[in-house]
Order: structure tokens, then sequence, then C-alpha cells
């Protein structure tokens, strides 16, 4: 996977459960779908853990480098471990990658620093997908990223950090 610079991560702070960062996008992109965002929102209720540390999700939007994308940075994850579940629609996979990062403060802002990987998998769509991590205590957030070959625009992905073991109810999830 490509290098992106401390720039490129949109997001910094505390995510709500269906915030969404999209690295290269404008604002011609299109938002998902009423059938897309419903989506997005049962899956981000599902497999939301009460305990857990939030996740994100949203539209991989194709960039100016060709990639279709989506990251998003949280600085609130307490060190420990955690299972990301994942879960992708409208593409065939999507390859999800949880690294820790370090941040740093200048006159201008705060910079991210990619760290250590502790998980990727690629997530056959219409699966949920298991990634145990553990967030060292040197860590000062987690960066989630989904990318995909499809170019279509339309795949959808979302990503929540739970306990460790934790068992959303799948029969409901349909």
């Amino acid at each position: 996977m490509p290098t992106r610079s401390p720039a490129r991560i949109a997001l910094v702070g505390t995510i709500v459960v269906t915030a969404l960062v999209v690295t290269g996008c404008s604002q011609n992109d299109p938002a998902p779908d009423h059938d897309g965002q419903a989506w997005l929102d049962r899956m981000s209720s599902e497999l939301s853990d009460a305990h857990g540390q939030g996740g994100a999700g949203g539209r991989l939007t194709v960039g100016d480098d060709g990639r279709a994308f989506a990251g998003a940075a949280q600085s609130s994850v307490s060190p420990g471990s955690y299972d990301v579940l994942a879960v992708c629609r409208s593409t065939a996979t999507v390859r999800i990658s949880v690294r820790a990062f370090t941040s740093t403060k200048d006159g201008e802002g705060e910079d991210l620093h990619p760290g250590k990987t502790l998980a990727a998998r690629d997530v056959p769509c219409g699966a949920t997908a298991r990634l145990p991590i553990t967030v060292d205590r040197r860590a000062d957030g987690i960066e989630l990223d989904a990318e995909t070959s499809d170019r279509s625009g339309r795949a959808l992905w979302s990503a929540q950090i739970t306990r460790r073991g934790w068992q959303p109810d799948l029969d409901r999830m349909g």
C-alpha cells in the first residue's frame, strides 16, 4: 500500500460512529444514495459495541492518484486489545488496514506519523471480518483505511473497534 503524507490523513480526534473522511475527494463526489446511507447507518449501529472505541465508514472514492480509498484517524483509542469488525458492499472485496500512529504538534496544527500496521485483511463484501489488534500505550491513536481496486465509486465500507471477542447480533443484520 502506498505511503501517504501526514497531511492526507483528514481527521484527528474522536470520530462519531458514522463519521467519514475520504482522502482525495472533491465537493462533486457523490454522497451515498438513500439505500447506501441506510446500509451505512445500519452497519455502524449493528457492529458498534457500547464499550468499544468507535469506528468509521463510507464510500470509497477514486482520488487523483487513481486509488479508490477512504481513511479515518481516531485519537481517542485507549491502549488495549480490541477487534475491528469490518464489512463492505457494492464490490467484491475491500482491503481494510489498521495502523497505529503518533502525532506531533507544530505551529500550524498536528501532523500524524503512521506507525506499525496492527492488522490488514481483504474483506469479501457480504461477510463480516474480524481483525484483532493491540493498541500500544505509545500510540496516539489508530488509522482505519479501506481500499479497493473497484473504480466504480459505489463501494461502501464500515469498520467498528469493539472489545476483544464481542459478538454483534448477526441474525438481526440479515
